[in-house]
């Protein structure tokens, strides 16, 4: 199967269109990207993965759809683009701009951790030596 039939096959099954698939899709690769290499919304690569799938897939559709008038392949490829990479970008922007990503070790050397819990790397909790 082809790529592109694959494509049709994906968004006549479950019913969206292609371009709620390119959100879909960009949500799932960006966060199979995160879990896979253990990053978190501050970490630039799920970011980088889901726009390397994304221009990898307009430039399929350039290669395929090469005699259209060009004013489509800008305007389509464009807004593909901008469905695609929406949230990654919304994610990047907000886990390194706000606190919503920041790791448990930062938080507790700013604020202190949780009453009655050892800051990591405290060992007033272990035996004397």
């Amino acid at each position: 199967m082809k790529f592109m039939e694959l494509k049709d096959a994906i968004a006549y099954y479950t019913g969206l269109e292609k371009d709620a698939l390119h959100i879909h899709a960009a949500l799932f690769i960006y966060i199979l990207t995160a879990l896979v290499f253990r990053r978190n919304r501050r970490s630039l690569l799920p970011w980088t993965v889901v726009f390397f799938f994304e221009i990898a897939n307009e430039l399929h559709d350039l290669w395929l759809n090469w005699g259209a008038p060009a004013h489509w392949l800008i305007t389509e490829g464009a807004k593909d683009i901008w469905n695609t990479m929406l949230w990654p970008t919304a994610f990047l922007i907000f886990g390194r701009y706000s606190g919503w990503a920041q790791d448990r070790k930062a938080r507790n050397a700013e604020t202190g951790p949780p009453d009655g819990v050892a800051a990591v790397g405290d060992e007033s909790g272990l035996p004397d030596r």
